[in-house]
């Protein structure tokens, strides 16, 4: 392989892995953003509660809500995670698999 086509390769894997990281950014800013309104959402809630029964059944539920978020998060970046490795082998494994067709 020339010098340049594997500089090639590595500027594909490259943009890859920036496009994976721009799109889980992206999902963490929106997760953030819905996180935070349904914080607001709690606090008003809790502002017009009338009785101590109310406001544990609002955190209760703010709670889980919260949880969830989390839970969102982290299948994000475990996403992340498994994304990342075939981002930036594919253009590698693409020369491959058209290298050995032109050997065969």
């Amino acid at each position: 392989m020339e010098t340049r086509e594997i500089g090639r390769l590595c500027m594909n894997a490259m943009s890859n892995v920036a496009g994976t990281i721009a799109d889980h950014n992206l999902k963490s800013m929106r997760l953030s953003g819905d996180s935070t309104l349904r914080s607001f959402e709690y606090m008003t809630q809790l502002a017009g509660a009338r009785t101590g029964l109310d406001v544990i059944e609002l955190s209760g539920a703010h709670c889980r809500n919260q949880l969830n978020v989390l839970g969102c998060y982290t299948g994000d970046i475990v996403d992340l995670v498994w994304k990342m490795p075939r981002d930036v082998a594919e253009p590698f494994r693409t020369r491959a698999v058209v290298a050995s067709r032109v050997i065969l």
